[in-house]
């Protein structure tokens, strides 16, 4: 009887376990030269021209935790003092954070290694969501 009871025990454990939690999607940036919405969220580019219209897309499949978040664009560089990065642009904002989707667009003049991402105004030592690409 006890055997049963403690296998029973361990069924139930392990079904909440396993089935019981959901693991949070993390928030995830889509880079586009063209229009984005959500039919083409797929089409991945990271390759663009300079001068030219970047579309930026913030995807988060759980909404957002905090309504206040940094946009950061740095470049990569290998001649700068600071660990090779170098701020392009830096930009705070206020999003809903019911929305699961929020897109806008930059444009970049130089050609390089840049990266895109975004941080919580209240936690700025770590982006959430991160991407890398190139303007030639």
């Amino acid at each position: 009887m006890r055997e049963k009871l403690s296998a029973g025990i361990l069924l139930i454990a392990a079904i909440i376990i396993f089935c019981g939690f959901k693991r949070a999607e993390k928030p995830f940036i889509i880079l586009s030269s063209g229009d984005i919405d959500p039919n083409n969220t797929t089409r991945i580019e990271r390759i663009f021209t300079s001068k030219g219209r970047i579309n930026y897309a913030l995807v988060c499949p759980d909404g957002l935790k905090y309504a206040g978040v940094r946009l950061q664009i740095a470049s990569r560089n290998e001649k700068t003092s600071n660990w090779g990065f170098s701020i392009i642009k830096t930009r705070d904002m206020y999003l809903d954070i019911s929305r699961k989707y929020h897109k806008d667009y930059v444009y970049i003049e130089k050609p390089g290694n840049y990266f895109i991402q975004f941080f919580y105004l209240n936690k700025k030592n770590y982006p959430f969501a991160h991407k890398e690409f190139i303007v030639k």
